[in-house]
């Protein structure tokens, strides 16, 4: 029987190997590129010039350097050393001092109690079956008033589409029924999705047609991922869904599978002071 996180790693390996999106390094980054990029719904009132900021299995060279461009003291983790080493690439070519841990997103023992000011999950949480265990490392790692930033699949349309692939190249047509569009998983915390393409298909930095086997995906109530906040002493202090814009966007395509089901959730989250 697999392992699931040791599967999952080697598959991550691979596809950073061959150029899938998140793990094209940002070579050409501006610092008002910068800004936009990780501050796009304006989270962060203030510089993070200073801060002390975990990027959570976040490896592919992409919101490290972004970090460490604004001036923000940046350590990256991630299970998946082909991944970190994009980062590795952006540091050198960037000339910044970027901590790079290869490790589990659920130990964080290599850092210290209330060490960060912001610890940021691009989407990565979808990837293990159950959150427990990193919000735990989270809430142990933030300072008091500290933000945590993730990201997630909305679980309520989770696997509502082929393949596993999130780039430009879903085939989302194939899932449109002349009505709308099928939800047909189990909505039930750490229940692994199932595609009918098994495959990611994508196409990399080099304009290569590349089809690999996808990593496992879980899905993620919304009531665990909240109530799981909460319950660690982590306020929600802010919700952003990724919406499509034109509804009237072909039945089908992408613009208008988002425009019905908004793919991905950017919630906010700060740790309470205690007086």
């Amino acid at each position: 029987m697999k392992n699931p996180y040791s599967d999952n790693e080697k598959k991550w390996d691979e596809l950073a190997r061959n150029g899938v999106l998140c793990s094209q390094p940002k070579l050409n980054l501006t610092l008002e590129e910068a800004k936009i990029y990780l501050n796009k719904d304006g989270h962060y009132k203030e510089s993070v010039k200073g801060k002390k900021v975990l990027c959570l299995a976040s490896g592919g060279g992409q919101q490290s350097i972004g970090f460490a461009l604004l001036g923000a003291k940046v350590t990256v983790v991630d299970f998946s050393q082909e991944q970190l080493d994009k980062d590795k690439l952006v540091a050198i070519k960037y000339q910044k001092d970027i901590r790079i841990v290869k490790s589990d997103m659920r130990d964080l023992s290599f850092c210290n109690n209330e060490e960060f000011d912001i610890v940021y999950q691009p989407y990565s949480i979808n990837y293990i079956p159950s959150v427990d265990q990193v919000f735990d490392e989270v809430a142990r790692v933030l300072k008091p008033e500290g933000i945590y930033d993730l990201m997630f699949h909305n679980p309520y349309v989770h696997g509502s589409w082929k393949d596993g692939c999130w780039e430009k190249e879903w085939k989302t047509d194939e899932l449109w029924q002349r009505k709308g569009y099928p939800i047909w998983q189990p909505y039930k915390d750490g229940s692994p999705i199932k595609t009918v393409d098994p495959n990611w298909n994508f196409v990399n930095e080099n304009n290569k047609a590349i089809r690999l086997e996808s990593p496992q995906e879980y899905r993620h109530t919304m009531s665990t991922i909240i109530n799981g906040l909460i319950s660690r002493g982590l306020d929600i202090v802010s919700y952003e869904e990724e919406k499509g814009t034109s509804f009237e966007s072909k039945p089908g395509t992408w613009e208008h599978y988002k425009s019905c089901l908004p793919p991905w959730v950017y919630l906010l989250s700060k740790k309470k002071k205690i007086n």
